[in-house]
């Protein structure tokens, strides 16, 4: 496969992930679906909000918008500060659920990986 194929890749992956995300904290945050321990609800609008904004970095890196590196640079900064913000608090008081930690695991692996792609398969646009 070539660089275009990967890069395509990570942006779908960007923008499906994302698009999961909002639909199921939209659904918790609606009040549609309860899970079986303590929302935190600060963090499950973060997870919607940059559900939103990772539909758009998806769609950025698609099209190689000359700002789609930024972009998955910044998501994946704040989903590491997010992480490590939840893992302290779940590791000094518990008010965070486990599974809340695990997902942001998830997350901010996902958005690593699409970072890393986004880096190396960027083709410079001329503007």
């Amino acid at each position: 496969m070539n660089k275009t194929t990967y890069k395509k890749i990570a942006a779908g992956v960007a923008a499906v992930f994302s698009l999961l995300t909002i639909v199921e904290g939209a659904q918790v945050l609606l009040g549609i679906t309860r899970p079986n321990y303590v929302v935190l609800t600060p963090l499950l609008v973060y997870n919607v909000t940059m559900g939103v904004i990772g539909v758009f970095v998806g769609v950025a890196l698609w099209i190689n918008n000359r700002w789609s590196l930024k972009l998955t640079t910044i998501v994946v900064a704040a989903h590491l500060i997010v992480l490590l913000t939840v893992g302290v608090i779940y590791l000094l008081s518990g008010a965070v659920a486990s599974h809340s930690v695990n997902a942001m695991v998830v997350r901010s692996v996902i958005w690593v990986a699409i970072t890393l792609v986004a880096w190396k398969t960027f083709k410079h646009v001329a503007q």
